[in-house]
């Protein structure tokens, strides 16, 4: 890692401790420890998960979304871990404890990118099972935690509230640039940070760090873990999916989205009818 880098790992790592969100909840580390025994407990990491009512709900109202495709619906925690999986109900917890890290964090700013953020991630979710490629699970964590710097910005500048609701973007200046401009950081490094200190794998983070890169270097191909560019074409198709439906812009489609499409092998002809069930799901949300 070159200097420059690391003095801005270094100061992200600041900001994320300054703003006192919990390196890792204990809930999740729970998780994590009973998910990863050689023989986990389904029973007990249903009561750990149910043990928390708000969490346990909204779980099963995602695990149940158009998005998933569940032919049955689950009624219950025990029954999403049936239906959906171990890893899969893991990532979705994890992305939804992050959203309870931000709950001082109101606003109708803040509506706005939790909304944004999750549709993107369940989005990511059906696109993984619609070109049978990749996780569907990791994919929707990745979509929630894509753009969680954006968040801990906001806390920490309350002028980045333009950014957040995109109007500063108006000159069709890059959101990245912007964010170094005006703080020396931007919420690529920052939602980094958060993801490593919350022990995602090494994909996500990369993913995260890097989901704004719309020039790859040689660098960034060659050190990328496996599946991390397959995550950021995900949900760079998602948010252009998303914005198509809700009638919003894209700003890095024009440049990227080529190259995403070739990355998950998704032709024209089924992008189109992808995003003819996202806009039919949409409003379910």
């Amino acid at each position: 890692m070159d200097s420059d880098a690391g003095a801005r790992d270094r100061q992200a790592d600041q900001i994320v401790q300054e703003i006192g969100i919990p390196p890792c909840p204990a809930t999740l580390t729970r998780l994590l420890r009973e998910t990863r025994a050689d023989d986990p407990d389904f029973r007990r990491i249903g009561q750990l998960i149910g043990g928390d009512v708000a969490l346990a709900s909204a779980m099963l109202k995602i695990a149940n979304s158009p998005f998933y495709g569940l032919r049955a619906k689950a009624a219950s925690v025990q029954q999403a871990l049936t239906l959906l999986g171990l890893n899969a109900v893991t990532q979705l917890v994890t992305g939804l404890l992050l959203r309870q890290a931000f709950s001082r964090a109101v606003g109708p700013g803040m509506e706005r990118y939790w909304k944004n953020s999750m549709a993107i991630s369940l989005i990511s979710a059906m696109l993984c099972r619609e070109t049978a490629g990749g996780d569907a699970g990791i994919a929707c964590t990745f979509g929630l935690f894509r753009d969680c710097g954006m968040a801990i910005l906001l806390q920490k500048f309350p002028g980045y509230a333009d950014i957040l609701d995109g109007s500063a973007l108006s000159s069709g200046e890059l959101v990245h640039d912007i964010e170094n401009s005006r703080y020396s950081i931007d919420h690529a490094r920052v939602g980094s940070q958060l993801a490593r200190s919350w022990h995602l794998s090494e994909s996500l983070c990369y993913a995260i760090l890097h989901h704004h890169d719309l020039l790859f270097s040689n660098d960034t191909l060659a050190q990328a873990p496996a599946g991390a560019l397959k995550l950021v074409a995900l949900g760079l198709i998602a948010e252009q999916l998303y914005c198509h439906a809700t009638g919003a812009d894209c700003h890095d489609w024009a440049s990227t989205g080529e190259w995403a499409l070739f990355e998950v092998d998704l032709n024209q002809e089924k992008f189109t009818a992808i995003a003819e069930k996202v806009n039919a799901s949409i409003n379910r949300l």
